[in-house]
């Protein structure tokens, strides 16, 4: 009797092992880190039809909007380019930078940043002093990277020639002033030190 017991047991503990192996082989597998990274964004469609954001997404642009609050001042540069099928410039790309107290640039990615340029001819007091005569462009445009403030980089702001109100006897470099508006309300103004063009070669 105490084998027939003893055989039950044996049997019961083999049944036993197999279950616990099957449930194993049927467990879902863990994801990689680098799979993670792949998945697609858990963004909700909201009535208004925007797609929300997610929380890492809105994670990270608070970590950039708390990097801009570093920004103390400005520079801009211009450069003219060529952006049709022809061989003559179109106009300017205009390149706003924004610097910290140290006067390093600030490398925010991602937080979108409206910017207001005005250009003005360039006329001479009676010192010879160059200084801003008659408005000739006044618009707004966007950055949304540090890159956007760097010439070597393909960002920036594109104004047109044809957009600037010029006359033959204005002379072929002005004067440009940008206002950046950063996330916390404080704007920061720049002017280009070496002027910039404003007309057509």
């Amino acid at each position: 009797m105490n084998k027939v017991i003893a055989i039950l047991i044996m049997i019961f503990a083999v049944v036993s092992m197999g279950c616990v192996e099957e449930s194993r082989d049927t467990a879902t597998p863990s994801v990689p880190a680098e799979s993670i990274k792949e998945q697609p964004k858990d963004t909700t469609e909201t009535p208004s039809g925007e797609i929300e954001k997610t929380t890492a997404q809105k994670l990270k642009e608070s970590e950039q909007i708390d990097l801009l609050s570093a920004v103390v001042s400005g520079s801009v540069a211009t450069m003219t380019d060529n952006w049709d099928a022809d061989a003559d410039d179109d106009g300017i790309i205009v390149h706003p930078k924004l610097n910290d107290e140290s006067g390093e640039v600030v490398m925010f990615e991602g937080v979108e940043l409206p910017v207001k340029i005005e250009i003005y001819t360039a006329e001479y007091d009676s010192k010879y002093k160059r200084v801003k005569g008659r408005l000739v462009y006044s618009g707004t445009g966007t950055i949304d990277s540090w890159k956007d403030g760097n010439i070597f980089f393909n960002g920036g702001i594109k104004v047109s020639f044809d957009d600037i109100d010029t006359t033959p006897s204005d002379d072929d470099y002005g004067i440009i002033y940008t206002t950046t508006t950063l996330p916390d309300g404080r704007t920061i103004e720049a002017k280009e030190t070496f002027g910039c063009r404003i007309k057509t070669e």
